[in-house]
């Protein structure tokens, strides 16, 4: 191996970890308060607190390899960049949309409609911008970019995704709280989903807005027409519970066929 090579494996390694490390820490620093009520308060805190870390973060990685900003990573801003972030909307709603509708129809446990109030929604909204911006950031501006470039297109995608999977453990932990079924589904479909992502990033010219914009419909929807489990218990999580069930995988396809479809007939209009 290359010094260069061995020094770009060095440094995604070492991303990774430092992503482990934010992704633990609302987790590990909160544990004094655990029983308390203020418990999901300071969790909640220090998880906001991950977001300008993981900018800091990404922003020194990239400057160590001699470029200036996380702009470089497929936040250019041009014409499409309204039109690509309404089509990830679109396609991580119906996504999403999709996997809800298979539980209503079929006995699934969605969100009794008394919870659809007002502030819970704009909580959401406020919650899943961020999310949806910094996640994609890290994890298909940097991470897949950085992997695709060593080990090329398909690995890369296969091996950020799984990282990108792993790194919501914080959702299953610790080991015995959930089924261990359910947290294998729960890890494959968020890979599924992960892979979804970065196809829609290549499919519109290597921007980050297609996914951004999936990412966040995609979470308004769950967090709102469904229970937030583990936290709360649900009927057939493993069938019907969004991004734990089967049914989640049907949802992220139907997703990323309408994210190439529309960029297509874009392309089509264009040319």
């Amino acid at each position: 191996m290359s010094e260069d090579r061995a020094d770009k494996v060095t440094r995604i390694i070492l991303f990774c970890l430092l992503m482990l490390l934010l992704a633990g820490m609302p987790l590990v620093l909160s544990v004094p308060f655990l029983g308390t009520e203020a418990y999901e308060s300071v969790r909640g805190q220090l998880a906001w607190l991950t977001f300008p870390l993981k900018f800091f973060a990404v922003l020194q990685f990239v400057k160590q390899e001699g470029g200036d900003s996380v702009t470089e990573l497929g936040l250019e801003t041009d014409k499409n960049t309204w039109p690509h972030l309404v089509i990830g909307g679109i396609a991580g709603g119906a996504a999403a949309a999709l996997v809800f509708l298979i539980a209503l129809a079929f006995g699934g446990q969605v969100a009794s409609p008394s919870s659809f109030a007002e502030e819970l929604v704009l909580s959401v909204i406020i919650i899943a911008i961020p999310v949806s911006f910094f996640e994609e950031l890290c994890h298909r501006g940097y991470m897949m970019t950085r992997m695709v470039e060593l080990w090329g297109r398909g690995k890369g995608i296969a091996i950020s995704s799984l990282v990108f999977a792993l790194l919501h453990f914080s959702w299953w932990v610790p080991l015995g709280s959930v089924p261990l079924h359910l947290v294998i589904l729960f890890t494959l479909n968020l890979f599924v989903g992960g892979a979804v992502l970065s196809l829609g990033y290549f499919y519109s010219n290597e921007r980050l807005w297609v996914p951004i914009g999936f990412h966040f419909a995609w979470n308004i929807i769950a967090f709102i027409a469904f229970p937030v489990y583990p936290r709360n218990p649900v009927i057939n999580p493993e069938i019907f519970q969004i991004e734990w069930g089967i049914t989640t995988v049907l949802g992220f396809l139907f997703g990323l066929s309408i994210v190439w479809l529309l960029l297509k007939r874009g392309r089509e209009k264009r040319g």
